[in-house]
């Protein structure tokens, strides 16, 4: 019971309040790396209460411009609902990370849907973009669940032992989660979808006002949600190795990873240019091939 509490009262905290918290914590991590002073911490807060007062400039009549931003940031609310707050999801159902993966994707899905549901250049590019990185990036998920589910013998992250995770197989298939989380988070250099200085937004492009907060609300909860859930999968199995399985400590561990997490994601972007779509959709490809080795090895037992 008392799992449960933790888990209800954490997870609208982590979901709601952390995404914009640890975006202000990111930017100035990266100011300072970039040698300026950078922002307030509260500004990410200041700049969705600005957008969510103001009312939005519809540029057509389709149902799915409008309704997009809101199921985008339903979904990412419920894929992070599906993961671990301390030892146990709020919603039972999760413990897949297929079902939890084909979730957040409705995040991306819509967004390309939105993106096609205006007469804008720029809007079609950059829906363009997010399909072929989707479309890159998804068989390197499926192989790295592959090999979890076989040398784990669970796709449920609270139930992931940890002798099993010091196999080379699923070391490796660790990392590989890693980057296809760093590309699906929109980090740069893959955050070419949106690409403002090119196609002035992507998909993006035509929204403003609230429909644009509650968009670019669900991005930073999506972001944070996939970091969740690589930290939970590093934090749970490690922990119970020790005989810890207190849901509080658990909670605080996840919250200290996921903050290392956002805070090496964010040194990378600093240090990086944003990618073509061509080069990182090569990248991706060459990833895959990574992956399916990754794959052999764990069938040979290793």
């Amino acid at each position: 019971m008392v799992m449960d509490y933790v888990s209800i009262i954490a997870a609208p905290i982590v979901l709601f309040l952390l995404p914009p918290f640890l975006d202000g914590i990111g930017r100035r991590i990266k100011a300072r790396i970039q040698y300026r002073r950078g922002p307030p911490i509260m500004q990410t807060f200041y700049d969705l209460e600005k957008l969510l007062k103001l009312s939005s400039v519809l540029p057509t009549d389709s149902p799915i411009f409008r309704l997009a931003p809101y199921i985008a940031l339903a979904s990412a609310i419920a894929g992070g609902l599906m993961l671990p707050f301390g030892s146990e999801p709020v919603l039972a159902f999760g413990k897949s990370l297929l079902v939890f993966f084909y979730v957040m994707a409705m995040v991306s899905v819509v967004m390309i849907l939105a993106a096609f549901s205006v007469q804008n250049a720029f809007s079609h590019i950059g829906g363009h973009r997010e399909v072929m990185l989707i479309l890159s990036i998804e068989p390197v998920l499926a192989v790295v669940f592959g090999v979890l589910a076989f040398k784990l013998g669970t796709l449920n992250v609270a139930e992931m032992p940890f002798s099993a995770g010091l196999s080379l197989s699923v070391a490796l298939a660790y990392i590989l989660l890693a980057y296809a989380v760093y590309v699906e988070g929109g980090f740069v250099p893959f955050d070419i979808a949106e690409a403002e200085t090119e196609v002035i937004g992507g998909p993006l492009t035509e929204y403003s006002g609230r429909l644009l907060g509650v968009f670019k609300y669900a991005l930073l909860v999506k972001r944070v949600v996939l970091l969740w859930l690589l930290a939970s999968m590093i934090v749970i199995p490690a922990m119970r190795s020790l005989g810890i399985t207190g849901p509080v400590a658990l909670l605080v561990a996840q919250l200290v990873v996921t903050f290392l997490l956002y805070s090496l994601a964010v040194a990378v972007e600093a240090a990086n240019a944003r990618l073509r779509i061509d080069q990182a959709v090569s990248l991706n490809k060459k990833v895959f091939l990574m992956s399916l080795a990754v794959l052999i090895i764990a069938l040979v037992g290793w």
